[in-house]
């Protein structure tokens, strides 16, 4: 008799225990490596399925903004974030999350959290978030992220080889992906800040006349684009015309790559792909960012250049050899 009722107790327990997982299966984040402290582990985690619960309960109820206490976000985050939703609501479609928390020069971030955006194409609806927060764990910005395997690439990469280059690139990958999300969030302020008021921003199309370019001493060694050059404010102008002519912008970055200047090691090249596209317009590209660590806490990209994937024969733009990146350019201080 003792027995069985020992088994029955047990057999309680699981059900029990299988019940209440299931009532906080929905949106239940883990963090499994990089937080050795107890109580800031939980806080983070608990912030995180805040988070995670607020923007599925929104898009369920089809609400115009997401709510969430003061004391999970920080107001600059939930206005990017509100941001992002008015261009499209997105949900979580994961029960279980286990991530890797990662420190930051500012506090602590967690990547790879899967979500689907309402408003993309069915190609292109999940995509992934990275969340940032501060020394106490509070919830500090929300961008659209770079796939895990990606961002691995740019940190493990075999030329990072001290702990400056290794936080340089992670503030790179911020900076990018903060730089993508200000285009899909359509945040103008954003992008003003991102470049520097003598940055060079130049747009490319293909021909045979070889350029002769000479601005702020860099100097650009190509014959095969010619490009037309734009100043910051007709550059940003351009850009808001093409915001309010659309709901929703995807902008995606691939075949990332980051490098350091041989002479000058506050400045970096990145050489990515391009996939741009909208309800009316999409296209594919190479983008390259020059950017500038001097002022350590607000790099700036000094150059941007665009060019398309293909030629005017609709020849694919090999990345070896035509492609802008940072031994393209002569820099002089």
């Amino acid at each position: 008799m003792k027995h069985v009722y020992s088994y029955r107790l047990l057999t309680l327990s699981v059900l029990l225990l299988f019940f209440i997982e299931s009532v906080h299966s929905n949106g239940v984040f883990k963090i499994i490596e990089g937080m050795r402290d107890p109580v800031l582990k939980a806080k983070i985690e608990s912030n995180v399925n805040a988070l995670l619960d607020a923007i599925n309960l929104a898009q369920q109820k089809q609400s115009k903004s997401v709510r969430l206490s003061k004391d999970i976000i920080s107001k600059d985050a939930l206005d990017n974030l509100d941001e992002i939703w008015s261009t499209s609501a997105m949900s979580c479609p994961s029960s279980q999350l286990a991530c890797r928390c990662l420190k930051t020069s500012s506090g602590w971030q967690v990547r790879g959290i899967p979500v689907d955006f309402d408003e993309a194409d069915s190609a292109e609806k999940r995509q992934e978030i990275s969340i940032d927060f501060s020394q106490d764990g509070k919830i500090s910005n929300i961008s659209v992220a770079m796939e895990m395997h990606r961002y691995e690439a740019i940190m493990t990469s075999k030329d990072c080889k001290t702990d400056l280059d290794y936080s340089r690139r992670q503030i790179i990958v911020n900076f990018v992906e903060n730089f993508r999300t200000a285009y899909n969030r359509k945040d103008l302020k954003l992008l003003r800040s991102v470049f520097g008021d003598k940055a060079l921003i130049i747009t490319g199309r293909v021909v045979s006349e070889k350029p002769n370019t000479d601005i702020s001493k860099i100097r650009l060694n190509n014959d095969r684009v010619v490009y037309t050059k734009q100043t910051k404010a007709e550059y940003l102008a351009n850009l808001e015309r093409v915001f309010k002519n659309t709901k929703y912008i995807n902008v995606a970055f691939q075949d990332i790559d980051v490098a350091q200047h041989p002479k000058y090691d506050d400045i970096y090249g990145v050489t990515l792909k391009q996939y741009w596209h909208t309800n009316r317009y999409s296209d594919e590209g190479y983008l390259f960012l020059l950017i500038d660590f001097r002022d350590k806490n607000n790099p700036l990209i000094q150059v941007r250049t665009w060019q398309p994937y293909k030629d005017k024969q609709g020849k694919v733009v090999t990345q070896e050899d035509q492609v802008f990146h940072l031994g393209s350019f002569r820099i002089t201080r």
